[in-house]
């Protein structure tokens, strides 16, 4: 088999397993039109009010991205894939782990969240490097793996954890 042949087969086999997720999310989304699909998370079990009214406008947006950028992974839209994904590690995050907001929202959310967060930047990053740079599309599906993982890992931190209470001197 030459290399041009195993390289189509690939992108076939990759192109593949995009539209069969993408017709499987559709029936998942057809069954759950009935009772409607959720629109924003639940409220954190530990989270104070105050943080979540501060959250609310951020998070829109970071969601808002998120879906488009699954929207550009399933049609392998590479330029849109790149910006989204850049926007998301560098725009939509809380406070990054070596800047100084963090010392404001540390107490506030649970110190998992900032390290799930990093891992979503990091994963973002890659992703936007992938779509960016014309890696194949099993590798592109394979980073938007990786950051699915991290916005799953970091909205069950944010659901379920508890900030850290500032320690008593």
């Amino acid at each position: 088999m030459t290399r041009h042949h195993t390289n189509v087969v690939r992108s076939t086999t990759a192109r593949g397993a995009l539209v069969v997720a993408t017709l499987g999310l559709i029936g998942v989304s057809y069954a759950a039109v009935s009772k409607g699909p959720a629109s924003h998370l639940a409220a954190p079990e530990n989270v104070a009010a105050t943080t979540l009214t501060e959250l609310k406008a951020r998070m829109e947006r970071h969601g808002n991205s998120m879906s488009n950028l699954v929207k550009a992974v399933v049609l392998l839209d590479r330029p849109t894939i790149s910006t989204l994904a850049g926007r998301i590690a560098d725009e939509e995050v809380i406070a990054r782990s070596e800047g100084q907001g963090l010392d404001r929202w540390r107490p506030l959310l649970p110190k998992a969240f900032f390290v799930e967060q990093d891992a979503l930047r990091a994963a973002a990053q890659g992703l936007a490097a992938a779509a960016a740079h014309g890696e194949p599309d099993e590798v592109v599906a394979d980073r938007f793996a990786v950051v699915t993982r991290a916005c799953i890992t970091c909205h069950g931190v944010y659901l379920h954890g508890r900030p850290e209470l500032p320690s008593r001197r």
